[in-house]
């Protein structure tokens, strides 16, 4: 649990960033790259909104839902305030990783019902690197300073 918490609604972005990202892992490992490049994209849409939360000292659901696009950008937007407080965790910007494939623009939460989805192993693991740094910098990053807790 992080301190980012919502107590309203039980939704925890940072948790759920990781525990994206570990299962997404094991999906690789298991040969399910479908099913990791999937949770790889909602790893990513749980830091991003992690940064917009923190940006704006909001809680409970943060608007944008899951485009990854709106969100990198909105996260973005909300860094380069003279009040941003998460500029220096976003070592590449997100919004650049998410337009060029990684993961693809056209990732969205429905792809689950559309069967003839499929992700290449080695791409799916590219979705899934991508995933592991932008948690490793942001949250890691805005925990090693204080600026949340997990």
């Amino acid at each position: 649990m992080s301190s980012l918490r919502d107590i309203a609604t039980g939704e925890d972005y940072p948790a759920a960033a990781s525990k994206h990202c570990t299962d997404a892992r094991a999906l690789l490992k298991a040969n399910r790259a479908d099913g990791a490049a999937y949770l790889s994209g909602y790893g990513i849409e749980c830091v991003l909104k992690s940064l917009v939360q923190v940006e704006t000292r909001a809680t409970g659901r943060v608007a944008g839902r899951h485009n990854l696009q709106d969100l990198g950008w909105r996260a973005l937007d909300l860094a380069t305030l003279p009040t941003g407080r998460t500029w220096r965790y976003l070592k590449s910007d997100p919004v650049s990783s998410v337009g060029h494939g990684v993961p693809p623009a056209e990732w969205s939460e429905s792809l689950r019902y559309h069967p003839e989805f499929t992700v290449p192993p080695g791409i799916a693991a590219q979705w899934l690197q991508e995933a592991d740094r932008l948690y490793s910098e942001v949250i890691g990053g805005m925990a090693k300073d204080g600026v949340i807790t997990l």
